[in-house]
């Protein structure tokens, strides 16, 4: 009986949707990798929920798993105010789990990524981002695409600490049509990638941004899209998601406070690894230049003060900054598709002869 019951389910799982069968997936290294600047590549995931959420049934360690299966560092936890419980957080199996909140704010919400305490009822952005400074955590605006924080002087006032340029729950909603013919027929690394891009309204709004500011990519995940209801068949696994986007920071440690240091300071850079992985990328300035160096060769491109400036195909390349410009930032594209993108770093003067 029990035999028939696991075969009918099997069957069931087949039929219903490619993307809800676990395919076995080649394990990432989660070892940080060093620049040529000194720098520690840690791949992160931002925006990630658990029981501690009224929305999700996952569990630490299946967060734990996950990300050590996807090569990944650090995990931020962003728990929905209700129920509000932080489940374990700290150093876990070789994880840095972050704790956090996700909070309601500004007609979409706000994340508080390395808070420990349950934040205040308030829906007030100003007074949400203060407490969350106080109480040692960084401020990111999360669901860019809806909240009244896109407009450049109600992001001044407020003064979080940066965006969530990327939203994988946001981008299942505005492509679910897409998605409603990908799931059934195709495996999961090829179903979602249909979630993997950037939207170019948050593009604009952002670069529009007093900065422009630090940039996260969040997953958003839930693990609780069950195909199967109580049988299973969940189709936005930790493990699958935590495969698509990451967020990487460069740091001197390994140690959370260097992990939000990194993120408030803006060395980040977002990686749609679901069209290929990414344990590091190069975007250091130099004279009057930019170096960019991706894992594999792409087409490389550098943007400063929002213009397009200059671009190279290979593996590697040297990137003239415009005379006069200020801030640049470096993205890597794999056909039309993008993969890399980083936040703005200055500009460093030539020197005069």
């Amino acid at each position: 009986m029990l035999r028939r019951e696991l075969a009918s389910a099997a069957l069931l799982l087949a039929l219903s949707g490619c993307a809800a069968i676990p395919w076995p997936q080649t394990p990432r290294t989660p070892f940080p990798n060093r620049s040529p600047a000194g720098w520690l590549d840690l791949r992160g995931v931002v925006h990630v929920h658990t029981r501690g959420s009224h929305d999700s049934p996952g569990t630490i360690e299946e967060v734990v798993a996950a990300a050590r299966s996807a090569g990944v560092s650090w995990v931020a936890i962003t728990e929905h105010t209700r129920p509000g419980e932080l489940g374990a957080w700290g150093v876990i199996d070789g994880v840095t789990v972050i704790p956090g909140f996700e909070m309601s704010s500004a007609g979409a919400s706000l994340l508080a990524i390395g808070v420990a305490e349950r934040p205040p009822v308030s829906k007030d952005p100003e007074l949400l981002v203060r407490w969350v400074h106080a109480a040692g955590g960084v401020a990111f605006v999360g669901h860019f695409e809806h909240s009244r924080l896109a407009d450049p002087e109600a992001y001044r006032r407020a003064a979080p600490d940066g965006v969530e340029l990327v939203n994988l729950h946001a981008a299942a909603l505005e492509r679910s049509a897409s998605l409603g013919w990908r799931v059934p027929f195709l495996p999961t690394t090829f179903a979602l990638r249909t979630l993997l891009y950037l939207s170019p309204e948050n593009l604009a709004n952002w670069e529009r941004l007093p900065g422009p500011p630090p940039i996260v990519g969040s997953v958003d995940a839930h693990a609780k899209f069950r195909l199967l209801g109580r049988l299973g068949g969940t189709v936005d696994r930790y493990r699958d998601m935590f495969r698509l986007l990451t967020t990487h920071v460069l740091v001197r440690d390994t140690g959370a406070p260097a992990i939000l240091e990194a993120l408030r300071a803006g060395r980040s850079y977002l990686a749609f690894e679901g069209f290929a992985p990414v344990d590091a990328f190069r975007f250091e300035p130099v004279a009057g230049a930019f170096a960019l160096a991706a894992p594999r060769p792409a087409r490389l491109a550098l943007v400063c003060d929002g213009v397009h400036a200059a671009e190279a195909d290979g593996p590697a390349a040297v990137l003239s900054a415009p005379a006069g410009a200020s801030r640049c930032r470096g993205e890597a594209w794999l056909g039309a598709r993008m993969w890399i993108l980083t936040g703005y770093r200055d500009v460093v003067p030539r020197r005069s002869p």
